[in-house]
Formats: structure tokens, sequence, C-alpha cells
């Protein structure tokens, strides 16, 4: 008895294994590749998030400094130690402050609201207004309002940098 191999029916049911196969090891790789790009988003995520957790904890700790140089001039000062005190060096600082806190304002946003722009606004005229007093009463007057507006940023600050940290998973 003789036995007829069709070779043409092996070859296809080779094949057909051979594509089942390439299929399996096509669906693993994907899946692979799946989790490669979630675990690369992660990361990214995770990056930015530790910038702007620097990034806010800059912010807070100028905004410490500021309050220090403010202070030369603002309600503790003593008149006596304002006569002949020369405020365009103290309003220099501010504004430089100023500059810094508007760069990185976004922030501070909160839909409509940004707490960081509006005390950038309202310290504009004060800083040119400091700059020019000559008598100790116009320089501790202007420099009280200067500390009190940026004394009322600060738990502002405090807070975002405390829920940023908070966020950021510091493994």
């Amino acid at each position: 008895m003789s036995v007829n191999i069709d070779w043409e029916v092996i070859i296809s049911v080779i094949g057909s294994i051979a594509s089942i196969g390439g299929a399996v090891w096509a669906f693993v790789e994907a899946d692979k590749a799946a989790k490669s790009v979630t675990k690369a988003e992660s990361v990214r995520d995770e990056i930015i998030d530790r910038r702007k957790l620097i990034e806010v904890s800059k912010v807070h700790s100028e905004t410490v400094r500021i309050l220090k140089v403010a202070s030369r001039v603002g309600p503790s000062s003593n008149l006596e130690k304002l006569v002949g005190f020369n405020a365009s060096g103290v309003a220099v600082e501010i504004e430089e402050y100023v500059r810094f806190l508007n760069e990185h304002s976004s922030y501070f946003s909160d839909f409509f609201d940004n707490t960081a722009k509006d005390l950038c606004d309202s310290l504009k005229s004060d800083i040119s207004e400091l700059a020019d007093a000559r008598n100790p009463q116009g320089i501790k007057k202007i420099g009280i309002e200067i500390y009190y507006k940026i004394h009322a940023f600060l738990p502002k600050v405090k807070m975002l940098s405390d829920q940023k940290r908070e966020s950021v998973n510091l493994d």
C-alpha cells in the first residue's frame, strides 16, 4: 500500500502554523511596546512634576528672601536708620523679584485669577515710588505697603509648594 503524500497540504498546514506563531509573537511584542510607552509617559510626567516642584520651591525661597529685603524699609524699620537711606537699592531688588515672579506666574493661575500676576501688577507703582522716596516717613510708608503685599502672597506660594511636593513621588 502506497500512500500519496500531498505536499501542498503539508506546506499549507506548516505555513498556517507559522502564521499563527507569528501573530502570537507580534501580539506579545505589541503588548511589550505598549507597556514601554506607558512607562515612558509616566517617566516624562514625573520629570515635569519634579521640574514644577523645583520652580515653585524657588519662588517660595525667593519670596522669603525678598520679604527680608523689604523688611529693611517695612513695618519694623527704624525711622532714624532711614535718614539718608538709599531706598532705590531695595526698589531694584523688589523689581528683580517682580520680574522673576512674573516669569513663573503661570503656576499661580486659578481659572481667571492669577495671584502672582496680581501681585506683580500691584507692585509696579510701589517700586518707582520707593525708588523716588527720600524722606524716612515716605520710605517707611511705601515700604510697609510693599512688605504687606508680599507677606500676603507668601501663604499662597507655600501652599502651592506643599501641593507640588505632595504630588511628586519622591522615591
